[in-house]
């Protein structure tokens, strides 16, 4: 007997349970859970409704919905694409993103394809490093915790850093809040040269066993320095120091950063999928 359900707080045991199965598969989904649990609360930008697909009462996927209209899951049946429920649930909530695995987002795509208007992607390295295999990247260039430094002139820097990622303009009571408005390990730093912050790299998802570095940036003038690697190398240091998991992702467009990140140990886990979608 099968079933796709939503699932609720009362479900969080069996869900991390079949989660944790999956850990460096499934950190974005374990974190959001960790952080806000099953019940959505639409004030949050990451939390969402998820959906358990169970096959003679054992869950074998989840699928999660987030609120800032991205759309992550896993599934160890992929008898679950063939069923109507699922199209109907994509449907219903039109997200804007699919990411994850490759092996797990590339079959979602190809079986979908025929209700998105457009949808294009591009291939990542998922990559992790072990405490053991860390060489730490130093510089003569001061880093420090970005909430530590006068936000006033670091506004042309973070004006740049949302342009790179080719991110929506946001006001600056906004750029502020991406700055301050942290929580737990979820750590922002910049890499300081003669007073303008030129580098930075951050912490976005934390788990009980990993911690994601992203926002890798350096701005261009700067590039070929090494600074980008020095900031990476001080966030995994501090990650490791945490008894954690330091991990990243890294576009295969992009081999010097991927070789930087080498450098410091870390290595290809698996291949992964953003992807953006427009739902008809």
């Amino acid at each position: 007997m099968e079933d796709f359900k939503l699932l609720k707080n009362k479900d969080i045991d069996i869900v991390m349970n079949y989660l944790e199965k999956n850990h460096f598969e499934n950190t974005f989904i374990i974190g959001n859970v960790e952080k806000h649990g099953l019940n959505n609360d639409i004030l949050l930008k990451k939390s969402g409704d998820y959906y358990g697909y169970f096959n003679k009462s054992e869950l074998r996927g989840v699928f999660s919905f987030i609120n800032m209209g991205s759309f992550f899951c896993h599934y160890e049946d992929d008898g679950i694409l063939n069923k109507i429920i699922l199209l109907k649930t994509i449907k219903k909530y039109r997200p804007k993103h699919m990411l994850g695995m490759k092996k797990i987002i590339h079959p979602l795509l190809q079986k979908f394809e025929r209700i998105f208007n457009w949808y294009t992607y591009d291939y990542y390295d998922y990559m992790f490093l072990k405490k053991e295999n860390f060489k730490y990247f130093s510089t003569d260039k001061e880093i420090i915790k970005a909430k530590d430094f006068d936000f006033s002139k670091s506004i042309d820097f973070l004006i740049e850093v949302e342009k790179a990622f080719d991110r929506k303009p946001k006001t600056v009571n906004q750029l502020k809040n991406s700055v301050y408005e942290r929580t737990g390990e979820e750590e922002y730093l910049y890499l300081i040269d003669r007073g303008d912050v030129i580098s930075q790299a951050v912490i976005k998802t934390t788990t009980s066993r990993i911690n994601q570095i992203e926002g890798v940036y350096t701005l261009p003038k700067y590039r070929g320095n090494g600074f980008a690697r020095a900031v990476a190398s001080k966030l995994s240091k501090n990650i490791i120091e945490r008894g954690k998991i330091p991990a990243l992702i890294v576009s295969k467009s992009n081999p010097s950063a991927k070789k930087a990140y080498e450098s410091i140990g870390f290595e290809h886990y698996d291949d992964y999928i953003m992807s953006e979608i427009q739902v008809r």
